[in-house]
């Protein structure tokens, strides 16, 4: 049932067949994770538009330069927004690490997680439709979503990937095949 390599072995991990078998007699058609450069750009930009605001207002209400706490009323401001930066640009970080989406040849796998990996397939047989949509952003950078429906009305989205019409195409291709089985009338 399991198949033990010398590495799962050394480690005290044990490895599942299908696992083995993808990495050993398959490779992956298209291996893909969320493109986050555009979204960054984005809310950097709009970060920056919206703290500009915030100190034009500021210097129009004249307490531009007002000491708060040690500290003069743009430089909280400033500070304030680049923390809303910080932790923007790292959920777009670990947004992109936990997230990974492979096409094989047999089924579309989706890798959620970080600590706890959470993987679910789409195969061939459950494979129902899927829809693409693109923000003026996303038509503006090449990115969008895909989201894949399957038997048992189950929706999967892939999040914010690059060139979402050329990926459609491709899952399309390895997806839309006709399951055929084969069996021996002896």
């Amino acid at each position: 049932m399991f198949k033990y390599n010398f590495y799962s072995i050394s480690c005290g991990l044990r490895s599942d067949l299908t696992s083995d078998n993808h990495a050993q007699h398959e490779q992956a058609v298209w291996v893909g994770k969320p493109w986050v450069a555009p979204a960054a750009v984005i809310r950097t930009v709009t970060i920056f538009i919206v703290a500009l605001i915030f100190l034009i207002i500021e210097d129009y209400f004249r307490i531009f330069s007002y000491n708060l706490g040690g500290l003069l009323f743009w430089a909280w401001t400033s500070l304030i927004f680049t923390v809303i930066w910080v932790l923007s640009m790292l959920n777009l970080l670990i947004f992109r690490a936990s997230n990974t989406y492979v096409l094989w040849q047999d089924g579309l796998e989706i890798r959620r997680g970080i600590v706890r990996l959470h993987s679910f397939v789409v195969t061939p047989a459950g494979f129902g439709d899927m829809l693409v949509e693109q923000s003026v952003g996303g038509r503006v950078f090449g990115y969008g979503d895909i989201t894949v429906n399957s038997q048992g009305e189950r929706q999967t989205k892939l999040l914010l990937v690059r060139a979402p019409f050329a990926v459609e195409d491709k899952i399309r291709e390895i997806m839309g095949k006709p399951m055929v089985r084969l069996d021996s009338h002896v």
